[in-house]
């Protein structure tokens, strides 16, 4: 498959914005460009960004410099989503099947429908769903942080869910994936997906049952038995200079290379 699109992935965090745009090739993945753009007075309310001048200037500097036709995929932080699986329903549409995830996620979350935003895929048995739920304030606050940088065309994916691009490229004996962000490691499974604040990598692994000799690490002080993660090696084609700190851009790359629909 050739595609002439740029595909890039933004990770907005509380040092800095990391972004990354790369282009599929009959070969494999070619990167198109890397930016990062430090911030020091960014605010982190519960895990979002507060929007403020250099966050909005930055966001517009990036929109300036990329291509026409490009699909961008924005990081929503995982610790402010909900995530559970339910029964799939017999016979419904996509928006009766989206109106009934809705509003049971509501009624076990005991919120109101419309304070929820939410989305869901079958598994691979097509017997349950699994739900992704956030509060609809907090993605329309990340939504208006984005057009207001100038992007019309974009769609969120949680940030741990951006680490599940990597599985097709790793070990078969990998089961997990980690990231450390500076303040929490972001995990995926080839199952889920998530975020954990204490215990490091070791307290994970153990939560999760799967042994650190199974992990691929992205951090710049790798947990001892687990293997590094490079996810930048994957590309094919990768050019001078390299960008700092290379395992705090895993986020924007996973979206970039992701398989996700726009």
């Amino acid at each position: 498959m050739v595609s002439r699109v740029w595909k890039i992935g933004l990770h907005i965090q509380r040092d800095g914005i990391r972004a990354v745009a790369v282009q599929r090739r009959r070969e494999g993945w070619q990167l198109k460009k890397w930016w990062y753009f430090p911030l020091t007075a960014a605010t982190d309310c519960h895990g979002l960004i507060i929007s403020n001048a250099p966050l909005i200037q930055a966001l517009q500097t990036l929109r300036a410099e990329l291509p026409a036709q490009h699909h961008l995929r924005v990081a929503f932080p995982a610790r402010r989503t909900l995530q559970r699986t339910m029964p799939l329903p017999d016979q419904l549409c996509e928006s009766e099947c989206q109106a009934y995830v809705t509003t049971a996620t509501a009624k076990a979350l005991q919120m109101a429908p419309e304070s929820l935003f939410s989305d869901y895929r079958p598994d691979a048995a097509q017997k349950t769903l699994s739900v992704t739920a956030a509060h609809r304030q907090e993605v329309g606050d990340v939504i208006a942080l984005v057009e207001r940088g100038g992007f019309s065309y974009y769609a969120l994916t949680p940030d741990a869910c951006a680490l599940t691009s990597f599985f097709p490229y790793a070990a078969p004996q990998i089961q997990g994936i980690a990231a450390s962000d500076g303040e929490q490691w972001l995990w995926a499974t080839r199952e889920r997906w998530g975020g954990q604040t204490e215990g490091g990598l070791g307290g994970l692994a153990q939560t999760l049952s799967i042994p650190l000799s199974q992990w691929l690490c992205c951090s710049d002080t790798p947990e001892e038995g687990a293997a590094v993660c490079d996810p930048w090696r994957w590309l094919t084609w990768v050019h001078p200079p390299k960008a700092p700190d290379e395992w705090r851009f895993a986020v924007a790359l996973g979206l970039a290379m992701g398989n996700y629909p726009i």
